[in-house]
């Protein structure tokens, strides 16, 4: 095995802090030199100066896109937060609807960003589903983004198993008559249909490339949920400001139960959502 010494592992956190922003020691560490040694040695590496030479090397791209999928885990569930779900399908995407129509516009843009297996992302296309079948006039995109190829790949399957559906997905389900399996025990299984699938689109990304995040301009609905927390604070106010110029106003910002933004009268506005809330931009950036 590789040795890993504590100033080699200072230098692997700076650097994934510099590339992706996240804070190593905010994510499960368990394992973790493990995982890096046996990364190391699947590349042929002798060594931990050589590995901390390539992945961050001009030619280290896919060394540094296996790391993330190493260090970065995703633990979700179907209609996680059931009521910011309750409150896009019965309050947000008919208002958002409502002024599409005045301008004569038809798509309603929703990324799901750091979307990790999926089940976020396919949630939303049910309820994008549902809420299209009540008026076919209006087209919702969604894109759904994650820096972990691994995840990616399980997402784009669309197979799971019942850990992904909890009591909260049957709330959701029974409510608006969703077609998800009513057995959600442990070694259930279900996928996806081509239909909801085809409403999702997913790609790599890494949220600390803010250039690329650009390709988000226009959206309606930003969901980065439980992500935040992973971040430093100079990075995570980037990231809002971010967010908030990649919205369209009267666009929402949804984030994770445990997450909040401070006050920012005039930019965005707390919203109370069945029980849960979402932040709604108001204006531009001052």
């Amino acid at each position: 095995m590789i040795r890993i010494s504590p100033q080699h592992r200072s230098r692997l956190a700076e650097f994934v802090r510099e590339y992706a922003g996240i804070l190593l020691s905010r994510v499960s560490t368990r394992g973790l030199d493990e995982k890096i040694g046996k990364h190391a040695e699947e590349l042929g590496l002798r060594s931990m100066e050589d590995y901390l030479a390539l992945i961050t090397s001009g030619i280290g791209s896919h060394a540094r896109d296996d790391l993330m999928s190493r260090i970065t885990v995703g633990e979700s569930f179907f209609f996680r937060n059931p009521g910011q779900f309750k409150y896009l399908a019965q309050t947000l995407l008919p208002a958002i609807w409502s002024e599409k129509k005045k301008l004569g516009l038809n798509v309603i843009r929703i990324w799901s960003a750091a979307c990790a297996t999926g089940e976020e992302a396919y949630s939303l296309a049910y309820i994008a589903d549902w809420f299209k079948r009540r008026d076919g006039g209006v087209q919702i995109e969604v894109v759904a983004t994650d820096i972990n190829q691994r995840l990616l790949e399980q997402a784009r399957l669309a197979e799971y198993r019942g850990r992904s559906f909890r009591r909260q997905s049957r709330e959701i389900r029974d409510e608006f008559d969703l077609p998800i399996p009513a057995d959600d025990s442990e070694n259930a299984t279900f996928r996806v249909s081509e239909g909801i699938m085809r409403l999702v689109r997913f790609q790599i990304q890494n949220l600390k490339d803010l250039g690329g995040l650009k390709s988000h301009a226009g959206s309606d609905i930003i969901m980065c949920r439980n992500v935040l927390i992973y971040f430093d604070e100079e990075f995570r106010q980037l990231l809002v400001r971010t967010f908030h110029g990649l919205l369209n106003t009267g666009g929402m910002l949804f984030l994770g139960e445990t997450e909040s933004l401070p006050p920012m009268p005039g930019v965005f506005e707390l919203k109370s959502c069945n029980g849960a809330y979402g932040y709604r931009k108001i204006t531009s950036w001052v």
